[in-house]
C-alpha cells in the first residue's frame, strides 16, 4: 500500500516529468541551425559562404571594410561573377556551415538581407535555394519561386525571401538529387544558396555582375500559442492535483 510521503514523491515526479518533457520539446524547436545566427562579416572573413573551389572562393569573394549599409565602417562581402562558363561566372554561392539544419523546427520561415547590386548594367534576379532531405532521393533541391529584382547600381536593399514550403519550387541539380519532398528538404537542410537566375534554378546563368550582401538573418516565428497553452495547462493540472491530495491529506 502506498503511504502519504510515496504519493507524494509520485506527483512530484509526474510534475517533473511533464514540466522537463516540455522544456525539451521547447528546446528541440529551436535544435539545428541557430535562430539567432546574423552574419554581419565583423570578422573580416567570409563567414563560411563559397562559390565552390577555394581559389574561386578567394578571387570572387571579398569581406569588404566599409561601405556597408550602415555606411563608413560597415563591413560586408562582396561577390563577383564574370560570365564565364566555368567555376566563378554564375552569381552563385552557398552555405554548408552556419545554415544547415531543421529550418521548421527552430521556427524558422524565411531569410532576410541586406543586397546591394554595384553592377554598372546587369539588373539581378535573386532567389534563395537549398538542398536537403535525409538523402538524395528524398527531400531535394528547392528554389525560391519569387525573385528579389535589383537594378544596375541600386542602393543597399533589405529584402525577405519566403522558405514557406508553398514558396519554394523543386529545381534539377546535381546529378542523383531526385527527390522532391519540400518538407523533408526543409527538415535537414545541408546547402543553403543565394543565386541569380530569371526562374527558379539551382545554377544560375553566367553573368557579369558585383553583389553586396550584408546581415543575413533568419525570420523566426514564436513557439505557437497553443502549444504554450497545452504546456501551461499541464502543469496546471498537476499543480492542482497535487495541491487536492495534499489538503485531502
Amino acid at each position: 500500500m502506498l503511504t502519504n510521503n510515496d504519493s507524494i514523491h509520485i506527483s512530484r515526479s509526474r510534475l517533473r516529468v511533464v514540466f522537463f518533457g516540455l522544456l525539451f520539446l521547447q528546446s528541440g524547436l529551436a535544435a539545428g541551425v541557430s535562430t539567432t545566427q546574423i552574419d554581419r562579416f565583423t570578422d573580416g572573413t567570409l563567414q563560411g559562404w563559397a562559390m565552390g573551389s577555394t581559389s574561386v572562393t578567394n578571387s570572387h569573394m571579398t569581406n569588404i571594410a566599409t561601405g556597408g549599409p550602415a555606411g563608413t565602417g560597415d563591413r560586408y562581402l562582396e561577390v563577383l561573377a564574370d560570365n564565364t562558363t566555368v567555376a566563378g561566372g554564375r552569381l552563385t554561392f552557398f552555405n554548408k556551415a552556419q545554415w544547415i539544419g531543421d529550418y521548421p523546427g527552430a521556427g524558422i520561415t524565411a531569410i532576410a538581407m541586406d543586397l546591394k547590386n554595384f553592377s554598372s548594367t546587369e539588373a539581378l534576379n535573386l532567389r534563395l535555394a537549398i538542398e536537403g532531405g535525409p538523402n538524395a532521393l528524398v527531400g531535394g533541391l528547392f528554389a525560391t519561386t519569387a525573385s528579389v529584382s535589383l537594378v544596375s547600381g541600386s542602393d543597399w536593399t533589405h529584402v525577405v525571401f519566403s522558405l514557406a514550403p508553398g514558396d519554394l519550387v523543386p529545381v534539377s541539380g546535381n546529378s542523383g538529387v531526385t527527390g522532391n519532398n519540400v518538407t523533408a528538404a526543409l527538415g535537414n537542410v545541408v546547402e543553403l544558396r543565394l543565386l541569380n537566375s530569371v526562374n527558379p534554378d539551382w545554377t544560375g546563368a553566367p553573368v557579369t555582375a558585383t553583389l553586396g550582401i550584408d546581415k543575413i538573418s533568419a525570420v523566426v516565428v514564436p513557439l505557437p500559442l497553443a502549444l504554450l497553452l497545452f504546456g501551461s495547462g499541464l502543469i496546471g493540472f498537476y499543480t492542482l492535483q497535487f495541491r487536492r491530495r495534499r489538503s485531502f491529506w
